[in-house]
């Protein structure tokens, strides 16, 4: 699903060219981040129907939420709990909470949960299991809340994955001569195998750095984030597995469990950033 929103660019300068902010911009690249992500799912899951593989392209909110609830009742029809819900976001964020932003109107992550709970309750028992792939300002926001509400209702969902492409303070970005979001892209074009060695090496004996940023994902297996060294840090990413949160960088991990609470975690997080960066 691709949002790209009505705000003016924020653009922000770095080493590597001007970057624009996901949280207040007339966004360029959501459809590409979309559809590639589209596209590389089908390729990794083809098990899965053609007809519940979705692409959205700056929907209503009416349009998002119709389109989860019938891929909720079609798994509930046909799957039971042999496939799960995964989606997959690029667009605006909204501060504090990472709420998905859409033209007309906002999902929140307890909605998402919401509108598929009847079809899960209606069900054999078995827990839907839940993923998101988040390249949204704030997104480590709605992740944290959806892990949240996942675990407060044990007995029909189970979120199993999530990437979020920061911190719940910080924003997201996207850049042009990469056609992405910087984390978006970092996750598509990952490994060596995508990278020219002779003309990456070629661009950093010139300090090309437009060419520099384009091949550092070919770099991940070195450096624990491309994303916040294109971002000079101002984006980092987070995930999670299971009931683990983990900063990318590999410093810090933080447990979610029953007792858990967002504000708590947030501020864990974030000062764990601080502190493995200072």
């Amino acid at each position: 699903m691709a949002s790209p929103g009505p705000y003016e660019p924020n653009m922000i300068r770095t080493q590597f060219g001007d970057i624009r902010s996901r949280s207040g911009a007339l966004l360029r690249n959501t459809e590409r981040d979309a559809q590639g992500v589209y596209e590389f799912w089908k390729k990794v899951e083809p098990d899965v129907p053609d007809d519940l593989h979705i692409l959205l392209i700056d929907p209503t909110i009416d349009e998002v939420e119709s389109t989860i609830k019938s891929v909720s009742s079609s798994l509930s029809e046909g799957f039971c709990a042999e496939i799960g819900f995964n989606l997959f976001f690029a667009g605006h964020g909204e501060p504090g909470t990472g709420n998905l932003r859409l033209n007309d109107g906002i999902l929140p992550p307890t909605r998402l949960l919401e509108l598929q709970a009847d079809d899960v309750r209606r069900g054999d028992g078995a827990e839907r299991t839940i993923g998101v792939w988040l390249d949204s300002c704030y997104s480590g926001a709605f992740l944290l809340r959806l892990a949240i509400a996942a675990i407060e209702q044990s007995e029909s969902f189970r979120l199993i994955e999530g990437l979020a492409s920061c911190l719940p303070d910080e924003e997201s970005y996207e850049w042009d001569d990469l056609g992405h979001g910087v984390f978006t892209y970092t996750q598509l074009f990952r490994g060596n195998e995508h990278v020219d060695a002779k003309h990456f090496n070629r661009a950093i004996l010139t300090n090309n750095t437009h060419d520099i940023a384009v091949g550092v994902q070919g770099l991940i297996s070195l450096m624990g984030s491309a994303t916040a060294f294109l971002t000079k840090g101002k984006q980092v990413p987070i995930s999670l597995l299971k009931h683990v949160i983990s900063i990318d960088r590999d410093f810090a991990d933080v447990y979610i469990d029953e007792d858990s609470d967002f504000d708590t975690l947030s501020e864990q997080l974030i000062r764990m950033k601080k502190d493995g960066w200072s």
